[in-house]
């Protein structure tokens, strides 16, 4: 077959396994995500290249992924540049400005010091003979390190959590945690990529610098008002949507350019674009069905299609796989559990911000594949690292519903005056409720 057929043939199985394991999900109380990531597994070499012959050499070929990957660079940074877009400046007081950077350091320190320490000894014969045992360890952390904000923000809005206290803090705390996770991600790639340090920082970490000081003062001279004029139209034009989206192909190339990958360049875009009220819900309309339909998908089934289970099966493997899931909930849930405690609040709601907080999502397989491109990790372990971001994220519901009962929720919406009943008057976000990452 031709790369065009075989493109077509591959997008159409990717889009229907993910619609199919997407709606299966939500039937035993998981987000559909969980789904989706389950749907990228079967496509790879875990089940639909192994079992039925001719996929391997007729659709999914070298030259196929290649063209995948490029598909999924750029459906990721749409999506990153949505998730950027949603982080707006919210109410404060007292418990909302020190708490959720409170959580969010101790979600990032603790699972980088004990996910290091798993690395640097259970993992160190795992280690890549080119990657330094630092690396490797900020890696392995830095990966159990991340929890998934847009995820957690569409759990809440769906459970008509978002306007509670809980809520509001969980959101905020997501939030800081994403972006500490890609600033340890982007040092990593930068120190792999570069070399030195100093070459690092000359190359990489300087030119990144100022590329987010330009966005941040450049950005809102650039599009406010076009924006507002948008809303006042209520239609966002051709040309402005074209303006955005060359903003994030340029951005994301500089990024890629510089070794911190397009990814970073769609975030960067969208959380320094202005917020105009108004102007995300005309945003979302235009592109967020797409990234959620079709691009996102070839980025689950790219990383399936580099993940073989039956590597992560072997003994080795599954004693790797027990030891980094303990460590991962636990170095992700404890800091939580006791800083909320610490905070005041009860151990229900601590032992419901620990659930949530182990959400990981899409951003934890951003993270790992970005790493298995830079080669920091093995495919063995990279199969147990998806494994890991499957387990994590289908726990952290039942958790956080084990305190958070439907009358829990009611009586915490009554308490902060949120909506306790019928569709709730939440901000456009750009993926639907059903549908968390």
């Amino acid at each position: 077959m031709t790369l065009l057929l075989q493109v077509t043939a591959s997008l159409a199985l990717i889009v229907g396994a993910a619609q199919v394991c997407g709606r299966l999900a939500p039937r035993i109380g998981q987000p559909a995500v969980v789904g989706e990531m389950v749907a990228g597994v079967l496509l790879g070499p875990s089940l639909l290249t192994r079992f039925v012959p001719g996929v391997p050499e007729h659709v999914f070929t070298p030259s196929c992924r290649s063209a995948l990957y490029v598909i999924a660079m750029i459906g990721l940074s749409l999506y990153m540049f949505l998730v950027g877009a949603e982080h707006e400046p919210a109410p404060m007081n007292r418990r909302t400005t020190l708490l959720p950077p409170a959580l969010a350091a101790g979600g990032l320190v603790a699972p980088i010091v004990l996910g290091g320490a798993v690395a640097l000894t259970l993992l160190n014969d795992e280690r890549p003979s080119d990657v330094s045992p630092l690396l490797f360890a900020v890696f392995v952390g830095g990966a159990l390190s991340v929890t998934a904000f847009p995820m957690l923000a569409r759990v809440l809005q769906e459970r008509r959590m978002v306007h509670t206290t809980f809520g509001l803090l969980a959101s905020r705390t997501a939030a800081i945690d994403d972006a500490a996770a890609w600033c340890v991600l982007a040092l990593l790639g930068a120190l792999r990529l570069r070399g030195g340090a100093e070459v690092a920082i000359l190359q990489t970490i300087l030119p990144a610098a100022l590329l987010v000081v330009a966005c941040k003062f450049g950005l809102p001279k650039l599009f406010r008002s076009a924006m507002q004029r948008a809303v006042d139209n209520a239609d966002l034009s051709d040309g402005l949507l074209a303006s955005l989206l060359c903003l994030v192909l340029i951005v994301g190339f500089v990024t890629d350019y510089i070794g911190i990958y397009s990814v970073f360049g769609g975030f960067i875009c969208g959380v320094f674009l202005p917020h105009v009220a108004g102007f995300q819900r005309l945003l979302h309309a235009r592109i967020a069905q797409l990234v959620r339909v079709l691009l996102l998908p070839v980025f689950f089934a790219y990383s399936g299609l580099n993940t073989d289970v039956s590597n992560a099966l072997e003994p080795t493997y599954l004693i790797i796989f027990g030891v980094l899931l303990v460590v991962a909930i636990i170095a992700k849930g404890a800091p939580g559990l006791l800083i909320m405690r610490a905070f005041g609040y009860s151990w229900g709601e601590s032992k419901a911000m620990a659930g949530l907080m182990n959400a990981r999502g899409l951003m934890i397989l951003i993270f790992i594949n970005l790493g298995f491109s830079m080669g920091l990790v093995d495919k063995a372990l990279f199969a147990t690292l998806v494994l890991i971001a499957i387990a994590t994220t289908a726990l952290a519901l039942p958790i956080y519903r084990s305190h958070y009962s439907a009358e829990a929720e009611e009586e915490a919406r009554r308490d902060w005056g949120a909506p306790t009943h019928g569709p709730e008057l939440v901000k456009s976000t750009p993926f639907p409720a059903e549908s968390v990452r």
